[in-house]
């Protein structure tokens, strides 16, 4: 087995695993810091992985995708959920884009980036952290930040998260029906199979829910869709 030690989202977690190429995949996430708990994979937890979706796709392989799993089981009991989107930090503020799968999510993070310039950073393209442990809720980075490996090892107060859906015109709106945020929300939030666990997650929920702004927007693959989310959303809210 091959040890080493992880720090994602401040807490540092020994890995137990079989191979080299999933300690590279964590590079930039390695400490060498107290541990605080060990994720120890196993081949059943290989086994498992591969099996959990009908058609058998995973996070690079299984190894690497198992380790996500079991990271994020153990994670929600620190009020710590993964996330799927995109979230990026403009002035030390962060941001949450978010979508079903191919809908272009990171192609409007990218957008942004093009019309940010500086200003722009990535956190995590692909599948960041939300902790509420403290105040004010942080949006974290890990080494799981998609195929393009758009990332950074960094984390920030998160301000909004922001729903996209494809478009030929360009709109935004602010979200402020419960029930339509906690729809959305639960669509992209990870939620353990264990029944204790998925309770927990739904109690993050409606803390992130509580202290989070929500919005909607509708764009196409323009710039303008770019200049649209920031002055409509991110300037407004950091301020």
């Amino acid at each position: 087995m091959l040890n080493f030690k992880l720090n994602v989202s401040n807490t540092i977690l020994g890995v137990s695993c079989f191979n080299e190429s999933t300690k590279r995949y964590c590079s930039n996430f390695l400490s060498l810091r107290e541990t605080e708990y060990v994720i120890a994979l196993t081949k059943q937890d290989l086994i498992d992985e591969s099996n959990t979706n009908e058609d058998g796709k995973v996070y690079v392989n299984e190894e690497i995708s198992a380790l996500y799993r079991k990271i994020a089981d153990f994670l929600i009991e620190k009020d710590i959920v993964v996330f799927h989107g995109s979230s990026f930090s403009v002035d030390n503020n962060g941001f949450m884009i978010t979508a079903k799968s191919g809908i272009g999510k990171s192609t409007h993070a990218k957008l942004l980036q093009d019309y940010l310039g500086n200003e722009f950073t990535y956190i995590n393209d692909d599948k960041p952290l939300i902790s509420c442990m403290n105040s004010p809720i942080t949006v974290y980075s890990s080494p799981w930040n998609g195929k393009e490996r758009r990332g950074n090892n960094i984390s920030a107060p998160l301000k909004a998260i922001i729903f996209l859906n494809r478009a030929e015109t360009n709109s935004c709106r602010k979200i402020i029906n419960k029930q339509e945020i906690y729809f959305k929300l639960l669509s992209q939030v990870y939620i353990p199979k264990d029944k204790e666990k998925a309770k927990k997650a739904l109690e993050v929920v409606d803390i992130i829910y509580k202290n989070i702004n929500f919005y909607e927007i509708n764009v196409n693959m323009d710039i303008s869709a770019a200049k649209m989310t920031y002055e409509e959303i991110i300037k407004n809210e950091i301020k």
